[in-house]
This record gives structure tokens, C-alpha cells and sequence, in this order.
């Protein structure tokens, strides 16, 4: 993985800790993004949360001294971006809506999407397992979704849901677009065009959507644009030292962070529907992890 940008000293602490710090990193993202989304709209939000990784990313690239792609690079970057974009917005209105912890578990949605997607975008052979794996994810999401209160708003939870899987869909697109990117262009400097390109989509819409942020708030807007940096970070530094395979359990502590953070902060206790459609999606990712692991093996032998 030469294009993985390693540190002089690497960070004191085994790589499956550091994953899951970023995980964590990203869960508070998360639960500062709901904060603010009580005052301000997903647009205006996502665009303060690039405009600051921005500024966190590109930093790194200065002091790394990273190359920046030429103008066919540029473009592959930039519409890659169109969907990442889209995918933040959406969360982002989704953790508005919905509890922190069902919405992470939506987003869980993403790894079963890539397989068709690539199929669809880069011709790759879809396997039988995989379609099975999608099914079984989408049956994980239905579980999920049930069991809201009477109280709930039924409409507005149907938005909620929608955006989360939607956002879900194009997380997966962002990703499939990002292997043909990760073939030519650094990692660091992948990260900081992630940050830029959607910055500039979001920045006229924030304007003319949203209210201006609240110099009360900024800093809020500048944690979740450097939290942000962190899960990249953390997470690159952690797969640059272990394989994808023993990390992937670090990813999932995800809900377990998001409940946390959404009992202490928003007083939100998850559903056990929450909890038992969260282990139907993470054993449909886990078994379709695992036939592509052993597929691979296979052809290794």
C-alpha cells in the first residue's frame, strides 16, 4: 500500500485501537452534526463541515508536500465528489430526523451496495453471494426501522429512512468511484480533493439555503471538520498496518458509540428492533467479506 501515507514515528497504539478511535471520532462528527442540525439546514452544515476539512486536509498536503493530479485527474475527483456530496447532505438531514444509532445502522447499508455497483460501473463479476448478502442487508434495514413510537411522525420517519438509505447508496458509489482513483492518485491527496470539490458544490446552495452559521457556533462547525479529518486519518494509519479483514469488526463499534453518545446527549435509548437489524445487516457484510476473502485466497493458491 504505497500510497498510504504512513507517519516518520507511527502513533504508539496497535492499529485495530486506532480504527477504532476513528470510528469513534466519526460518531462525535455525527452527534455534533444532530446538534447543530437543530438550528441549521444539511446543506449549510456539510458545506462548514468541508470547508473545514478543507483546511485540516490541506494543511497535511502542504506539510507532506503532496502532488496534486493533472486536469483529467481533476475531473475524475470532481464527479466522483458529486456523490459523496449527495451522500453527506442526506445523512446529515437523516441524523436530524432519526436517532443517532438507527441512522448509523442505515449507513451499515453501504458495503452491500458495492458489489452491484461495481457490477453496473466497472463491469466486475457479481456473485450469487453477493445478491444473496443484499437481500439479506435490506431485510436488516426493514427490522430496523420498526417499533418507533406512536408518537412518531410518520411522514417525517419515512424521510428520515429514506435519506439514510439513499445517502447509503451513494456512500457505496463514492466508494466504487474511489477504486479507480486509488489506482493513480495519493491518498492524502484524495482525502483533500474529498474535502474541496464538495466545499465548492455546497457553498453557493449553503448561502442561499441556509441562515448564516452563529459566531457562537463556528468552532462546533471547525470540531466537526477536524473530527472528520481524524476518522480519515486514523483509520488510513490503521489499514496501513493490518489487513482490511481484522479491522473490519472496528467499523461496527459504530453503533456502539452512536448509542452512547445518543443516550448521554439526546436522551435516546435504541429500540431492540435497532439492535436486531443491526446484527442481520453485519452478518450480511460479514458473509459477503467473507466469500470474497476466501474467493480471493482461492485465486491467490
Amino acid at each position: 500500500m504505497s500510497d498510504v501515507p504512513t507517519l516518520q514515528r507511527p502513533l504508539p497504539l496497535p492499529p485495530l485501537a486506532l480504527a477504532m478511535i476513528g470510528v469513534m471520532m466519526g460518531c462525535m462528527m455525527d452527534a455534533l452534526i444532530k446538534h447543530l442540525g437543530a438550528a441549521y439546514t444539511a446543506v449549510l452544515i456539510a458545506a462548514m463541515r468541508y470547508v473545514f476539512g478543507t483546511m485540516f486536509s490541506g494543511a497535511t498536503v502542504m506539510a507532506l508536500k503532496r502532488k496534486m493530479p493533472d486536469g483529467a485527474g481533476l475531473r475524475r475527483h470532481a464527479v466522483r465528489a458529486v456523490a459523496s456530496t449527495g451522500s453527506a447532505v442526506l445523512f446529515f438531514h437523516c441524523l436530524t430526523i432519526l436517532p443517532i444509532a438507527e441512522a448509523t445502522v442505515l449507513i451499515f447499508c453501504a458495503p452491500l451496495m458495492i458489489a452491484p455497483l461495481a457490477w453496473w460501473i466497472l463491469g466486475e463479476k457479481m456473485q450469487p453471494i453477493a445478491a444473496v448478502s443484499l437481500v439479506v442487508g435490506f431485510v436488516g434495514v426493514l427490522i430496523t426501522v420498526q417499533g418507533a413510537p406512536e408518537v412518531a411522525d410518520t411522514a417525517r420517519r419515512m424521510e428520515g429512512v429514506i435519506s439514510g438509505v439513499v445517502a447509503s447508496g451513494l456512500y457505496a458509489l463514492s466508494v466504487v468511484l474511489l477504486r479507480q482513483l486509488a489506482q493513480k492518485d495519493d491518498a492524502i491527496v484524495t482525502a483533500f480533493l474529498g474535502n474541496v470539490f464538495p466545499a465548492i458544490y455546497l457553498i453557493g446552495p449553503a448561502i442561499l439555503l441556509g441562515t448564516a452559521p452563529a459566531m457562537a457556533d463556528i468552532p462546533l462547525f471547525a470540531v466537526a471538520g477536524l473530527t472528520g479529518f481524524l476518522l480519515w486519518f486514523l483509520l488510513t494509519q490503521a489499514y496501513a498496518r493490518a489487513p482490511a479483514q481484522s479491522l473490519a469488526a472496528a467499523e461496527y463499534t459504530a453503533l456502539i458509540w452512536s448509542a452512547l453518545l445518543g443516550y448521554f446527549f439526546f436522551a435516546e435509548t435504541p429500540r431492540w428492533q435497532v439492535w436486531i437489524g443491526a446484527l442481520v445487516i453485519v452478518a450480511a457484510v460479514t458473509l459477503s467479506a467473507w466469500h470474497s476473502h476466501r474467493e480471493a485466497r482461492t485465486l491467490a493458491d
